[in-house]
């Protein structure tokens, strides 16, 4: 089992393989930490193991011996180059499916994030799609699978991973030796995300994060907020998501639902603004937005 709460999915894989119904696109839907990526290449190690249980590997084989080293003949895996999946990216994997494979057993494909396919890319890859030859298995991950082409989806076999015990999160967590702070909870569907941050010692800052998110009202100097969210702008998602738990917290104890959402909308402005506004005044942003949530 790589993660417990995956374990449901794990099962269904393996019966759908064992009797015969595994198809041959799958696509994995899911929040970003998870875990789609090890749940892919679990199961793509598996298909090309020759010794396989269920969809796990035997990892002594000759092609799990190639796979440990990273230099499989049949596995290809589409390496994201910027903010988009090109047409020749995927033309290479319609090159890569109609070639023998080396080890005469299956070849398998791994797209990650399909859904920065152009739509020139997503036509290719619709091809290979409508005509799968025997032995040939497509894996695909996207974080927003609304965002793929009906075309696209109705041709996959769609599993959405998620946490549906979230017991096993918080017990997995603990495990990992993470102290309960008080924001843990919210990322309860997202543990692979905490580990990340704990590996990148990046806890204390997220716990600063929230600090600064429940005081933004009172505050004044808003410097180190800004410089820990200009050092990663990935943090501003994290940092927004406190302030909106706030003001959650804050519409349960009796604030106006007119207040709420002025303050949800100025919050919604700030992350559109954080994230798309090239040279953006940050400073000046953070202030405005504690300005809003102070006069709400």
């Amino acid at each position: 089992m790589i993660y417990p709460w995956l374990s449901e999915i794990e099962q269904q894989l393996s019966t759908s393989l064992r009797t015969g119904r595994f198809h041959h696109a799958q696509l994995f839907n899911g929040q970003q930490g998870v875990g789609k990526t090890a749940m892919v290449e679990q199961l793509a190690d598996a298909l090309l193991c020759q010794q396989p249980s269920n969809i796990k590997a035997c990892g002594q084989c000759k092609s799990c011996q190639l796979n440990q080293a990273g230099t499989h003949p049949d596995k290809f895996n589409v390496q994201v180059e910027g903010q988009s999946i090109g047409v020749d990216e995927i033309r290479t994997v319609s090159d890569f499916m109609s070639h023998s494979a080396a080890q005469n057993g299956n070849k398998v494909v791994i797209i990650k994030d399909c859904h920065k396919m152009t739509t020139a890319a997503a036509n290719a890859l619709l091809k290979t799609l409508e005509e799968p030859s025997p032995q040939r298995f497509l894996l695909l991950t996207t974080t927003t699978a609304t965002q793929l082409p009906a075309t696209i989806l109705s041709r996959c076999s769609r599993t959405d991973v998620q946490v549906s015990d979230t017991d096993s999160t918080q017990q997995w967590l603990a495990s990992l030796q993470i102290i309960d702070y008080p924001w843990l909870s919210l990322f309860y569907q997202q543990p692979l995300l905490v580990q990340a941050w704990q590996q990148a010692d990046q806890l204390t800052t997220i716990e600063q994060l929230y600090k600064f998110a429940t005081s933004l009202k009172q505050g004044h100097n808003f410097s180190e907020l800004v410089d820990i969210i200009n050092k990663d702008s990935e943090l501003i998602r994290v940092f927004c998501l406190f302030v909106s738990d706030q003001l959650k917290q804050q519409l349960v104890s009796g604030m106006q639902f007119d207040a709420y959402q002025q303050a949800q909308q100025a919050l919604t402005e700030f992350y559109q603004n954080s994230t798309q506004v090239l040279g953006l005044n940050l400073p000046l942003a953070v202030s405005r937005l504690a300005y809003s949530l102070r006069n709400g």
